[in-house]
């Protein structure tokens, strides 16, 4: 964790983010853009915006993504994982320029009714994590998102997501800490708890934007099905590329739509 007097210290948010200044809305992902995003998703934004590239001092960051500014919106690469996301989210959180963050991210579905590409924007996160409440008060923050943006968002992606067939939802999802950590008995448990869809980062960045009185929301779009045997690597899941591709359109058009205002 870095030293609370220096997460807003220029050298800290260049070394982080490869920005100097932070900005009013910012994104965040954990993973590769084109994992949840068009592939060519900067060449259509470029079409309408500037896009600037931005390079951290961070060596390994640097070899897996870029960050971007485009308009008054940072797009950021925070890297998959509990431990290296929590502590970005509480340099963001922490500080005092940035009011909303949006989290773009990919889950597994637990549920019959949520199929690969469909998206669950929850407004609660169960923390099947302990990292998160090193930072805060576990017992007085809670990881839930702020209704009214995650109520806009759902809004515009039930919106997009019509020509396509897909499921746009408001379940509720656990955050758990080891990538393919997860048994089956655990995950039937979730499931039992009214728990749609897992991931691996969320309920710190619902939790600290709570804190820290930040506006937050979550867009989980849909990749496997642990528990349908649609595993990762699995057959099924390939055969459901097209839909994953599908999603992707409507959380670019979601995006595309902020930057519009």
């Amino acid at each position: 964790m870095v030293y609370y007097s220096q997460i807003n210290k220029k050298e800290i948010l260049i070394e982080e983010f490869g920005i100097g200044e932070l900005t009013k809305r910012v994104i965040v992902c954990p993973i590769e853009w084109n994992r949840v995003l068009p592939d060519d998703w900067i060449k259509r934004i470029e079409k309408g915006y500037k896009v600037e590239t931005l390079k951290t001092g961070d060596r390994h960051l640097n070899k897996l993504e870029n960050n971007y500014r485009i308009k008054d919106t940072l797009f950021l690469f925070i890297n998959r994982g509990i431990a290296e996301a929590t502590d970005r989210f509480y340099i963001l959180a922490k500080n005092p320029k940035v009011k909303e963050i949006i989290f773009l991210g990919t889950s597994a579905s637990l549920v019959n009714n949520l199929d690969a590409g469909d998206i669950n924007i929850p407004k609660f996160v169960l923390p099947w994590e302990e990292l998160s409440s090193e930072y805060v008060n576990a017992f007085e923050f809670l990881p839930v998102g702020n209704n009214d943006i995650i109520d806009e968002i759902t809004k515009r992606a039930k919106r997009y997501a019509q020509s396509y067939s897909l499921k746009v939802k408001n379940d509720n999802n656990a955050t758990v800490e080891l990538f393919y950590g997860e048994t089956i008995e655990l995950l039937e448990f979730f499931k039992q708890m009214n728990i749609s869809t897992i991931d691996m980062e969320l309920s710190a960045l619902y939790r600290l934007a709570n804190a820290f009185k930040k506006k937050s929301a979550g867009i989980l779009s849909v990749s496997d099905r642990p528990l349908h045997k649609e595993e990762f690597f699995s057959q099924k899941h390939k055969n459901k590329k097209d839909r994953r591709n599908e999603s992707k359109e409507v959380i670019f058009k979601i995006i595309e739509s902020l930057l519009q205002g």
